[in-house]
């Protein structure tokens, strides 16, 4: 049986896919808190920061990214698994798939 699937996990699933991507794009492979606040809401994923540091801090417990403050502001670096996440290569539950 179908079961429903509450538009807060999907958002939090969109929201981590569309950071990983927007990581492999970039071509130091990081960036920081405020900047992936932006791009979230850049490409209507509407963000607060407290939503982008707990989406950072869950990425770096998976491992899919590195992380590190500077002056104060987390930043992050995708891995080489991240950008398997980000590409569709690999799976990660908690994150959503690309688009084929």
């Amino acid at each position: 049986m179908f079961k429903a699937w509450p538009i807060s996990s999907v958002e939090t699933e969109f929201r981590r896919l569309k950071i990983l991507q927007y990581l492999a794009l970039v071509p130091s492979y990081e960036a920081s808190a405020s900047v992936l606040r932006l791009h979230c809401s850049r490409i209507g994923v509407p963000t607060t920061s407290d939503q982008v540091v707990a989406a950072m801090a869950w990425l770096t417990e998976q491992e899919l990214v590195s992380s590190r403050n500077y002056q104060g502001e987390p930043i992050i670096r995708l891995k080489p698994n991240g950008l398997d996440v980000a590409s569709g290569q690999s799976q990660c539950p908690g994150v959503m798939r690309p688009d084929p």
